[in-house]
């Protein structure tokens, strides 16, 4: 389903939520390398609903694979990223309340 015609949170604290992620690797949810290794994919998944609010799943794919191509030295797999993202873009939801089923979802996989 496209995301096209769903709604996204009304607001969307990005501080909060690189705050919330910070915890949850410090908690050791995220895994043993750096939290820097995920900030980049924090600011891209707020930055995705806020600059493009009405973009479809398909959409928002095609720019994931275009910001992924263009980091330097990933320090996050195609697949990693993939799926923090999603995580990212789940908790947003959660915090907003909104309709979980209604969150993005990236489509292509590596």
């Amino acid at each position: 389903m496209s995301s096209a015609s769903l709604s996204i949170p009304a607001v969307i604290d990005v501080d909060a939520e690189v705050g919330h992620w910070r915890q949850r690797h410090a908690d050791g949810t995220l895994g043993a390398g750096s939290f820097g290794h995920y900030v980049p994919w924090i600011k891209f998944a707020c930055d995705s609903l806020i600059t493009q609010p009405r973009a479809s799943d398909e959409q928002r794919d095609e720019s994931f694979q275009t910001h992924y191509a263009l980091q330097i030295m990933p320090r996050l797999s195609e697949e990693q990223a993939r799926d923090f993202v999603e995580q990212c873009w789940e908790h947003v939801y959660r915090a907003g309340r909104q309709d979980l089923s209604a969150r993005p979802r990236l489509g292509a996989r590596a």
